[in-house]
């Protein structure tokens, strides 16, 4: 299957979900709520960066992760930009996504302040392990709303997103289906205490 196509359906497969998270530091008590729409995989997937490619740059970003899913527009056709090689690293992760979200990893605060080089705007950094590669993934709080967007995801290269960052340790968190209200409690350090 297209690489592409295969993120675009992990992407599709979380939409309909909601994460709710607990995380605490000295005292400090935080939660957040992730959601997901298709306009976001498009920035999440690098495609953004395809500067010479007209396709993956106009049009509704949500358009965009459809015409994905329905074979329109595909992997080869990003690989032939001259700018692929600057996304490519985010696509193997993303494939993976779901499975990312789910683990039970690192969760800094983020200041973005710390890092004056970075144009990334965000509130929350969750680290993870991929295949032995460290993967960021940045949250900041959807337009109009109360919940987080996955804002950008990438593997970490030379620099160290977390250093500075204060780290928080996981409390709670649920995964849950905004159709059926299924929840599942996926790690629970609150109600043991």
């Amino acid at each position: 299957m297209d690489l592409l196509m295969q993120c675009a359906r992990e992407f599709q497969r979380l939409i309909p979900y909601q994460y709710h998270i607990v995380i605490g530091r000295k005292g400090n008590i935080l939660n957040f709520t992730i959601s997901f729409d298709p306009a976001d995989f498009h920035h999440l997937a690098g495609l953004h960066k395809l500067k010479d490619n007209v396709r993956f740059q106009t049009g509704k970003r949500s358009d965009i992760m459809e015409e994905i899913l329905n074979g329109k527009l595909t992997f080869i056709q990003a690989k032939q930009s001259v700018y692929f090689s600057e996304m490519e690293p985010r696509l193997a992760p993303l494939s993976e996504l779901g499975a990312f979200l789910d683990s039970n990893e690192i969760i800094f605060r983020y200041n973005p302040k710390i890092h004056i080089f970075s144009a990334i705007k965000a509130d929350y950094l969750l680290q993870n392990n991929y295949h032995g590669t460290l993967v960021y993934l940045f949250l900041a709080q959807r337009t109009g709303t109360n919940t987080q967007v996955c804002r950008t995801f990438f593997p970490k290269s030379t620099k160290d997103y977390t250093v500075g960052q204060p780290r928080y340790t996981l409390l709670y968190k649920e995964k849950k289906h905004l159709t059926t209200g299924e929840a599942i409690i996926q790690y629970d350090r609150l109600s043991s205490k």
